[in-house]
């Protein structure tokens, strides 16, 4: 049940992201009708695809790469999200060390490798997404949790990582609160963006190096049609 109170303070609200809601955002890309071929086809406009085709026309820029979105490219999660971007391929190190632990050099290796070819990206193609390498700051709301952050702390400066423990005035100094007793800031693993920008910006990158992109054009099956793959799409083959 909305409450009559509620109603009122909805009133006037969109059921629009916060980040894609400004009226910089790109005009969408004309659909994809008719017969078309490419080298690569990418299905996708977020930041998988966007990426995927951007480093594949890097790769040979006589290749010619398709990309085809359903919506806008960037519209669902690559739009979605809170803006964070951390180094991180396991929700963690305690959890990828838990879960992956004859793998997680490797893992943390990558990590670190896809956070600086996310940045060089980023300042290659002058993509205004305002990202800033801000740290990561977990803290602990119970003097239980303290001893928890200490743990994640010597687990954390063991493959590497710059970490620093704070105390109750250290974190209140960055964050305002008397809530918090104590912190365990990571200084370099997570950064913090605007995701719609990176995503409209990658969106730009592809069209500069020559990726043909279509948007509102939904993929709805994939055949194989001799040695290459047919898609199928709303608008037809």
């Amino acid at each position: 049940m909305i409450l009559p109170h509620t109603g009122r303070a909805l009133a006037e609200a969109a059921p629009v992201p916060y980040w894609l809601d400004r009226p910089e955002r790109p005009d969408p890309l004309p659909p994809l009708h008719g017969t078309h071929t490419a080298d690569l086809l990418v299905v996708g406009g977020g930041y998988s695809g966007l990426w995927a085709a951007l480093l594949a026309k890097r790769d040979d820029p006589a290749r010619d790469v398709l990309l085809v979105e359903a919506g806008t490219c960037g519209w669902a999660a690559s739009g979605r999200n809170g803006g964070f971007c951390a180094a991180s391929l396991t929700h963690g190190l305690a959890n990828g060390v838990d879960r992956f632990p004859g793998e997680i050099d490797e893992l943390e290796r990558l990590g670190r490798e896809n956070l600086t070819a996310i940045v060089a990206t980023v300042e290659a193609y002058g993509i205004d997404c305002e990202f800033e390498r801000t740290g990561e700051l977990a803290v602990a709301v119970e003097p239980y949790q303290l001893a928890g952050l200490a743990e994640d702390a010597e687990l954390a400066r063991r493959y590497g990582h710059d970490v620093r423990l704070l105390d109750r005035d250290e974190v209140r100094a960055e964050v305002d609160s008397p809530t918090y007793l104590g912190g365990l800031w990571d200084a370099d693993r997570v950064a913090m963006l605007d995701p719609a920008k990176l995503a409209w910006g990658l969106r730009r990158a592809c069209l500069d190096e020559g990726v043909r992109i279509h948007e509102h054009t939904r993929v709805t099956g994939l055949r194989r049609d001799g040695a290459a793959l047919r898609a199928v799409t709303a608008g037809g083959p």
